[in-house]
């Protein structure tokens, strides 16, 4: 089974990056991640993540370079994320489909109870904060 291609977006406020808790209802409720989602029929990972930031944040987005990938097998299935730095076109979050979202320094991360395919994201944000 090849595995679904799903987008992370690495969106930062000064040294502070954005991660999102899912609704109550969904899979994986109630746990922490960097906000995006999977690919429709004929988009590139770019065009995903954009309308996804929209849809689950309202907010417009440029996606810039590839900040990492990852690759984790979940019980259902593998799945490869693609996470790209991105930029805030302007406007205010507004929780359309998250339960909340934080603006939180990189050395927080490992105190939430964040998804595991996000985990060598996070790892990658505490090396570059280190250095």
């Amino acid at each position: 089974m090849p595995p679904l291609i799903v987008t992370a977006a690495i969106l930062r406020e000064g040294p502070r990056v954005l991660i999102t808790r899912r609704p109550d209802g969904g899979s994986h409720p109630g746990r922490w991640e960097f906000p995006g989602g999977k690919l429709d029929d004929g988009e590139s990972p770019q065009q995903a993540l954009a309308r996804d930031i929209r849809e689950e944040l309202d907010l417009a987005v440029s996606v810039d370079d590839i900040f990492e990938v990852a690759y984790y097998r979940y019980d259902w299935g593998p799945i490869l994320l693609l996470a790209f730095e991105c930029r805030s076109l302007g406007g205010e979050i507004r929780n359309l489909e998250v339960a909340e979202h934080r603006w939180i320094f990189p050395a927080e991360l490992p105190g939430y109870d964040i998804l595991p395919a996000d985990r060598p994201i996070i790892e990658r944000l505490l090396r570059t904060a280190a250095a």
